[in-house]
């Protein structure tokens, strides 16, 4: 189940980053990495994601979250504490501007609920296969959304050198 809740941190972000904040790494300022580092880097934010979603299975578990409702509120609530926490303390070290940090906390924040949900979904349900097989579904429909809004010029794209 740990795979299915990080599967679908992976296709949220992936909406997040490469969409709605994409323009955040390229006008980030000298707090963020050049894109090429950025990309190489990229497999350890997704093992980042990896403990998160272990650790939100285990919440899910030891809580007893057994409805999409209770999964949600239960991933709002510890995403919300992150969210506010590394929000506030990158603003307080780094050069980050104040909506780079807001944007971060809104990654982690919608991370956390949608792997909350996920995770108490597939805790109440039968088939955590037919779960997974939704995530994965809704990936790929993440993955061609974006790739088609960055083909028309919706939305901004970052070259690699």
């Amino acid at each position: 189940m740990t795979l299915t809740v990080w599967l679908a941190m992976v296709g949220v972000d992936f909406v997040l980053n490469a969409a709605l904040f994409a323009g955040m790494y390229r006008d980030g300022g000298a707090f963020m990495l050049p894109p090429e580092e950025a990309f190489r880097r990229i497999p350890l934010g997704y093992a980042a994601f990896l403990i998160l979603a272990l650790g939100t299975v285990e919440l899910a578990h030891r809580l007893g979250a057994r409805s999409i409702i209770d999964g949600l509120r239960l991933g709002f609530a510890s995403g919300a504490a992150l969210a506010g926490a590394w929000g506030l303390g990158l603003y307080s070290i780094a050069t980050l501007t104040p909506s780079v940090a807001l944007a971060f906390g809104v990654i982690w924040l919608m991370l956390l609920a949608v792997g909350g949900g996920v995770a108490a979904a597939g805790l109440r349900g039968p088939s955590v296969r037919r779960l997974a097989l939704r995530v994965m579904g809704a990936d790929i429909l993440c993955a061609i959304t974006v790739v088609a809004l960055q083909t028309f010029g919706v939305i901004s794209t970052i070259t690699l050198h």
